[in-house]
């Protein structure tokens, strides 16, 4: 899905970061819904997938030097935060959720290298960029994926922390709408792979 880009300021920021980006939890994640921490904990043994809402949080994206986002080429890096939510609590289309409003269950943190400048991006190409994704619930387990976005497949799980730890599958993200921020709220579905035995 191609998508359009105003050339100034802050829809500069959001067409980036919409077309950018775009665990042993059980019990011990405070604050976490009974269903949704049996439903992960099933999921870091079997094939059954992980789903989470990520709100986006556009007042963090930061570009590496402070360039502005229109200017924005091949090799800048750039950061963004956001947090994380139960499966279905984020809605579809634009809406007026701040990405720091109650019931988050971790931290979303993105990390990314450029591979195209702003107009490529507009024109199509893709991969966009390349990220690290690092899922950090507030338990202290967590997630991490890489790979080339977006529209360009699955990333990688290349790891985890806490009951996640020596974690591998793939990640699948979906833009389900925008925040008051400006930046996407995503759905993400993580399919996780049972350790080879060694």
């Amino acid at each position: 899905m191609k998508r359009r880009v105003l050339n100034h300021g802050h829809a500069v920021l959001s067409m980036i970061a919409t077309g950018l980006v775009l665990s042993g939890l059980g019990d011990m994640v405070l604050g976490l819904p009974p269903q949704f921490g049996a439903q992960t904990v099933q999921a870091a043994s079997s094939p059954k997938p992980i789903i989470w809402d990520v709100a986006i949080d556009c007042r963090t994206w930061r570009n590496n030097g402070g360039i502005p986002p229109e200017a924005v080429g091949r090799g800048d890096s750039f950061l963004a935060d956001g947090r994380i939510f139960p499966a279905g609590t984020l809605g579809a289309g634009a809406q007026s959720n701040d990405p720091n409003d109650p019931g988050s269950i971790g931290k979303w943190t993105q990390r990314g290298t450029m591979a195209a400048t702003v107009a490529e991006i507009v024109a199509g190409t893709r991969p966009a960029f390349f990220a690290t994704w690092f899922h950090l619930l507030d338990d202290g387990s967590g997630l991490v994926v890489d790979g080339p976005h977006p529209e360009s497949g699955p990333m990688a799980v290349v790891g985890g922390m806490g009951r996640f730890s020596g974690a591998s599958g793939e990640l699948f993200d979906e833009i389900i709408g925008t925040n008051n921020t400006g930046c996407p709220n995503l759905r993400l579905t993580i399919t996780l792979k049972k350790q080879a035995p060694k």
